[in-house]
C-alpha cells in the first residue's frame, strides 16, 4: 500500500499541475493519472476513484476527445475525491478537499 508521504507528494504535484488550469495540466495528465492509479491499486476503498481515473485516461488517449466526457469525468473525480477526504489522514485531508474542489471547478471550464 502507498505511504502517506508518497500520497502527499503526488497530491502536491497534482495541485501544482492543475494550478495553471486545464491547458497547463494537459501535458502532465497521462503521467499523473498513471501515478494515481498505481498508488491507489492497493486501496480497495478507493476502487471507484481508480476506476474513474482509468476512464479519464481512456477518454484522453482516445484521439477524439469529447469535452463533455472529460467534464463529466472530472466532475465525478471531484466528487469522489472530496468524499475520500472525509476519511483521509489529517496531513492529506485539506489537500484532498482542495483537489476535489479544483477538479470540480475544472469540469465547469469545458
Amino acid at each position: 500500500m502507498a505511504t502517506t508521504s508518497s500520497a502527499s507528494g503526488l497530491l502536491d504535484s497534482t495541485l501544482t499541475a492543475l494550478s495553471g488550469g486545464l491547458t497547463g495540466a494537459a501535458g502532465a495528465a497521462g503521467d499523473n493519472i498513471s501515478s494515481w492509479t498505481d498508488l491507489l491499486q492497493d486501496s480497495p476503498q478507493l476502487t471507484n476513484v481508480s476506476t474513474e481515473l482509468e476512464n479519464l485516461q481512456d477518454i484522453l488517449s482516445s484521439g477524439d476527445i469529447d469535452g463533455s466526457e472529460v467534464a463529466s469525468s472530472l466532475r465525478k473525480l471531484g466528487q469522489l475525491t472530496t468524499e475520500a477526504a472525509a476519511s483521509a489522514t489529517p496531513d492529506t485531508q485539506d489537500k484532498l478537499m482542495q483537489l476535489g474542489q479544483t477538479l470540480s471547478s475544472a469540469a465547469t471550464q469545458l
